[in-house]
């Protein structure tokens, strides 16, 4: 039963208006409190480094065997996309995207923001060289770095979120510096172009808890466009600078972005994203209330849209509906609910859904996935083939 209320979130929390778009978040805090997030802030170093070394090695290996021919089917095998590495990506599709959207030669910043303190507190560093993964680095919160001061503002990095306040602001500052701490660190690549993602933490927690790789997309472009769509006073979330594609994908609306995006990183096939063993294992030890109340409701109870309902969900907007923060009706509308599927339709043994269920149906599929829509299970180069 639900506990805890919009008001309950103080003000000076900074995404505070953003949670109607939190969908996992909304949940959390409606039953355990706003607080749990600033918990898990605050243990998550910890973690965050052996996860990330684990995702993004698989992310690497993936992509290198794919491309040494290596990989049994990579039509069938999904890894995490290098930047944002919050997107699942068929492996055989991996290279083409990163090149299409990047270009030959990147350097990616994935920069994230503590909406408590206002700090940068994580950084995530990648490099791809046509296309394909081939270093990376992270800056963990007690880090030196952070503390190098920007040459021309004369800020810290972790103060620039403070000093500046703009999403797009502080990505140009952030992007200047890293920029400068590339070129030291690797001079072959000092004429790469650069990208960076720039976000509040509470956006990467709810874009993490999704399990479905089409809800993954649609809340990109609900962060992207949350000052535009849903007249949020920022965004929360953003790349700097946005390839041009993914603008031109934007101004379609979240429906063609979501058609147009899951096109590119799985042809439309669904995947139910799989997690690696780090990350289960810290969210099952330490927050045992987060993974029934997120995970296991999609797993095994309230279960996961199909993508035919995910490209035509109404997300609250308090652009439309300025009643909305005092009404708390944060609900997502779908156009029903009969097609959530849980883990118990598709066959698979919880173990199995939670290391990834790829799956043959797409958003033309009217039903709920069957046995024998079940296409492999597994992440990267662990994945096993059903079919």
């Amino acid at each position: 039963m639900a506990q805890f209320t919009y008001g309950d979130i103080p003000d000076e929390f900074h995404t505070k208006k953003y949670i109607m778009i939190s969908k996992h978040l909304w949940k959390l805090h409606k039953h355990l409190g706003y607080e749990i997030f600033l918990d898990m802030v605050e243990n998550c170093p910890d973690y965050i480094h052996p996860e990330l070394k684990e995702r993004l090695d698989q992310t690497i290996e993936t992509a290198k065997q794919t491309f040494e021919g290596k990989i049994k089917d990579p039509s069938k095998t999904v890894s995490y996309f290098l930047f944002p590495p919050v997107i699942s990506v068929r492996a055989d599709l991996n290279q083409g995207l990163m090149k299409l959207l990047y270009g030959e030669s990147i350097d990616t910043s994935f920069v994230v923001i503590n909406d408590a303190t206002k700090e940068i507190f994580m950084v995530l560093n990648c490099h791809a060289e046509d296309g394909i993964p081939v270093d990376w680095w992270v800056v963990e919160p007690d880090d030196e770095l952070l503390d190098r001061r920007h040459m021309r503002l004369g800020y810290k990095i972790r103060e620039i979120p403070k000093k500046l306040k703009k999403v797009n602001k502080i990505s140009e500052a952030v992007i200047n510096i890293f920029k400068d701490i590339r070129n030291e660190r690797a001079p072959q690549w000092s004429s790469s172009d650069y990208q960076v993602g720039t976000l509040w933490g509470t956006a990467m927690a709810n874009i993490l808890c999704e399990r479905s790789s089409y809800e993954s997309v649609g809340s990109l472009w609900d962060g992207l466009m949350a000052k535009k769509h849903y007249g949020l006073p920022d965004y929360w979330f953003m790349f700097y600078p946005l390839p041009q594609m993914l603008n031109m994908f934007l101004l379609t609306g979240r429906k063609e972005w979501m058609l147009k995006f899951d096109g590119l990183i799985t042809k439309h096939q669904l995947y139910v994203q799989g997690l690696e063993d780090m990350a289960i294992d810290w969210l099952q030890g330490h927050y045992p209330e987060v993974w029934e109340l997120v995970f296991m409701d999609q797993y095994k109870r309230e279960g996961m849209p199909m993508p035919y309902l995910s490209i035509d969900t109404t997300p609250p907007n308090p652009k439309k509906d300025k009643k909305l923060y005092k009404t708390e009706k944060f609900e997502w509308e779908y156009p029903s609910r009969d097609d959530f599927f849980t883990i118990e339709d598709l066959g698979v043994s919880l173990d199995e859904a939670v290391k990834g269920v790829f799956l043959d149906v797409n958003h033309e599929t009217k039903r709920k996935p069957t046995p024998d829509d079940v296409i492999s299970t597994g992440l990267g180069t662990h994945t096993k083939f059903v079919k």
